[in-house]
């Protein structure tokens, strides 16, 4: 190999926001993974949609989708899954045939309360790992890299 093809050592991927951000993000995900399978039976798509239709009430699959920040395939294909378990419903209304409004059932609403305290314990206990200062900044740095990534 070249000089220039030398593949980056570790310790560079280490000193990398990006490279940080998406191993974080994966523990972050094993963990929910895990939390949300032995509280409700759901994947994080699944748990995404069912908190937005609890917290704003019917809506669109798109407005979930757009929401959730979920591709509209995947939200698709989750309201699928939900209506089949019973936990949501789904309809057209007269006047918009093509739109697809989704509302929690009433085993939806009951699930949405036994798992929210569970991600709300979770979203304690990783806030817990900062002080004061650093709880009222990692927010703020998160939405400064949010809006950086989408400048381009």
């Amino acid at each position: 190999m070249t000089q220039d093809m030398t593949p980056q050592q570790p310790a560079d991927l280490e000193a990398l926001l990006t490279f940080r951000l998406v191993r974080f993000n994966a523990a972050l995900n094993r963990q929910s993974v895990r939390l949300l399978r032995e509280a409700g039976g759901l994947n994080i798509p699944q748990w995404r949609i069912i908190a937005f239709l609890a917290a704003h009430g019917a809506m669109t699959g798109r407005q979930l989708a757009e929401i959730a920040g979920l591709d509209p395939g995947l939200t698709s294909r989750c309201l699928q899954e939900l209506t089949q378990r019973g936990l949501a419903s789904c309809e057209r209304r007269p006047g918009d045939r093509r739109a697809v409004w989704a509302q929690l059932t009433d085993e939806g609403r009951a699930l949405e309360t036994r798992v929210r305290p569970v991600m709300r314990a979770r979203h304690e206990r990783l806030l817990a790992a900062l002080d004061e200062t650093e709880r009222q900044q990692v927010f703020v740095i998160i939405e400064k890299l949010r809006e950086a990534v989408l400048r381009g």
